[in-house]
């Protein structure tokens, strides 16, 4: 009789903290997520698996609206798992599975982060550890089916509903308003999405080149590298260290990427070593989603090499 209680409490806790999880626990840490991206409004807070995926169908020109759909399609999820008890549960477990889906794949491509969180966002590593507890625990914990978890269908979906209008509401109107503050001519956001097509192209036929604020007058003569840059990337740092400290064989540009869409930042910068390198910049009003340092060799004019996030040990494009 005692072991049967025992089990039937150990039963009712394990119902609890299912219900504190498909409730309470899984929402708000969906919820965080999709507010702090719907706030930052950055389509650089998405992981660059989701980016290519993105602009693969159609969206390469339309970052932002990927963004706000896919922000949108989270808040939905929450609204189920806050509002709808019996539907909590799978909502739940969907959402986290994709979640480690995509968490899976930017791992395994190197991606330093995943924009779960947008700019608040944890490496990969340690978002799939939580994203694969809470969803083991859901797994393992079905939820107590009570009075409280079994209320009344229509009205759990009519607040669901409210919340959902409520949350694209603010989703949409917080991110295109930040588009509507860009009166240049200057793209939204710019995503390379494969720049080894840029080999045998001219500098002249590439976009990132023309919003360059200025280049050197010799920028078509001979073996030149262009480095683009943030003043505040610790790998760019290392690189110019390794390579560009002492003896600049090659003419070299810097040129610097605003870290915000409203400008530089002015705190954490790095020292830079290259003091023979030629500096310039790419204006601010955009969203550079550029894996630095991106690396690119040109001889007169012609692209030879480029490469996004260049090793400082085992650099591709520093040939010459």
């Amino acid at each position: 009789m005692d072991e049967t209680k025992k089990a039937l409490k150990g039963n009712m806790v394990f119902g609890w903290v299912g219900v504190l999880l498909v409730r309470l626990v899984v929402p708000a840490w969906i919820f965080f997520g999709a507010f702090t991206k719907a706030m930052g409004a950055s389509p650089k807070s998405l992981p660059r698996t989701i980016l290519d995926a993105g602009s693969a169908i159609g969206f390469a020109e339309h970052l932002h609206l990927l963004l706000a759909i896919l922000t949108a399609i989270e808040f939905v999820f929450v609204g189920v798992m806050f509002f709808v008890p019996k539907l909590a549960r799978t909502a739940a477990i969907v959402m986290l599975s994709a979640f480690l889906v995509v968490l899976i794949i930017a791992i395994s491509r190197g991606e330093t982060s995943c924009g779960c969180l947008g700019d608040h966002s944890l490496a990969p590593w340690t978002m799939f550890i939580i994203d694969a507890s809470l969803l083991i625990g859901i797994v393992l914990c079905k939820p107590r089916h009570t009075k409280c978890y079994s209320n009344n269908g229509k009205h759990a979906l009519i607040a669901a509903s409210i919340f959902i209008l409520a949350a694209w509401f603010f989703t949409f109107n917080s991110i295109f308003y930040s588009l509507e503050k860009n009166n240049s001519n200057l793209p939204a956001s710019w995503y390379p999405q494969d720049v080894s097509q840029w080999v045998d192209q001219s500098i002249d036929d590439i976009d990132l080149f023309d919003w360059v604020t200025s280049w050197p007058h010799d920028i078509h003569e001979g073996k030149q590298y262009v480095i683009f840059y943030a003043r505040t990337c610790d790998h760019c740092q290392s690189l110019l260290y390794e390579h560009f400290s002492f003896d600049v064989r090659v003419p070299t540009t810097l040129v610097a990427i605003p870290e915000a869409k409203d400008g530089f930042f002015t705190e954490g910068l790095l020292e830079n070593p290259c003091f023979d390198c030629k500096e310039t910049e790419l204006p601010i009003g955009v969203d550079w989603i550029i894996g630095t340092p991106l690396v690119v060799a040109i001889e007169n004019g012609i692209v030879k090499c480029a490469n996004e996030n260049e090793e400082y040990e085992t650099p591709q494009c520093l040939n010459w």
